[in-house]
C-alpha cells in the first residue's frame, strides 16, 4: 500500500503548486489598475495664419474639479475697473457706482499669471506640450478632473478650463483648440485687399 501512496504523491504537490500559481498570477498582473493616460494635441487658429498653429511648451495642469469655480472667481476679480465712484446710501454706508468693466478688450484684462498660480496651487499632475503641441498625462487620477492650460503671444491669448473624465483602463483623448477654450482674444486682423 505504501507503494501506491508514493506513486501519487508528486501529483499532490503539483496540485498545490498549480493552486498557488492560479491565485498569485491575477494578483501579480491584474491587481494593479492598468494605466489610463490622457493624450491629445493643443492648437489655435490665429487670424493671421491660414492653418492652426501647434502650441508647443504650454503647461497643462490636471486638478480636482474645485479648480473650475476658483479660476472663474480669480478671472472676475482681475477685470480692470476704471472710473469707480462711491455713493453714500441713506444708512451712511458706501455703495460702488459707475463701475466700468471693459469687456471689449479682455486681452488687456486677462491676468494669466494670477489664474496660472491658482491652477498650480491645486495641481494633481502637470505636463508640457511638445514641439508639435502633443501632450501626455501618463497616469492621471481616474474620475472627473479639471484641466487648465494657457497660451499667450503677440497676437493672441487664450486659456482652457475644462472638466474631463479619466476613464480607467483605456487611453483618454482630448484636443485643445479655440473651439473649446474658455476665452480667446485674437487681436491680429487680416489686412483687407485693396480694391481698384
Amino acid at each position: 500500500m505504501s507503494l501506491h501512496q508514493d506513486k501519487f504523491q508528486p501529483l499532490a504537490h503539483f496540485g498545490k503548486l498549480a493552486a498557488v500559481f492560479l491565485l498569485l498570477f491575477p494578483l501579480a498582473y491584474g491587481g494593479e489598475p492598468s494605466p489610463s493616460p490622457l493624450v491629445g494635441q493643443a492648437t489655435i487658429q490665429l487670424k493671421n495664419s491660414p492653418s492652426p498653429q501647434n502650441l508647443s511648451g504650454m503647461d497643462l495642469i490636471l486638478a480636482p474639479t474645485a479648480l473650475i469655480p476658483e479660476i472663474r472667481r480669480v478671472r472676475m476679480e482681475t477685470w480692470r475697473t476704471d472710473g469707480l465712484a462711491v455713493q453714500k446710501n441713506a444708512e451712511g454706508g458706501e455703495q460702488p457706482v459707475g463701475l466700468k468693466i471693459d469687456f471689449s478688450d479682455g486681452y488687456k484684462n486677462l491676468d494669466l499669471q494670477a489664474m496660472g498660480q491658482a491652477a498650480a496651487n491645486s495641481a494633481a499632475v502637470r505636463t508640457r506640450t511638445d514641439t508639435n503641441g502633443f501632450f501626455t498625462f501618463s497616469n492621471p487620477p481616474p474620475g472627473k478632473q479639471a484641466l487648465y492650460g494657457q497660451y499667450k503671444s503677440r497676437y493672441a491669448v487664450a486659456y482652457w478650463l475644462l472638466e474631463v473624465e479619466i476613464k480607467p483602463g483605456q487611453t483618454n483623448r482630448l484636443t485643445l483648440s479655440e473651439s473649446n477654450a474658455a476665452e480667446v482674444f485674437n487681436r491680429f486682423e487680416k489686412k483687407s485687399e485693396a480694391r481698384p
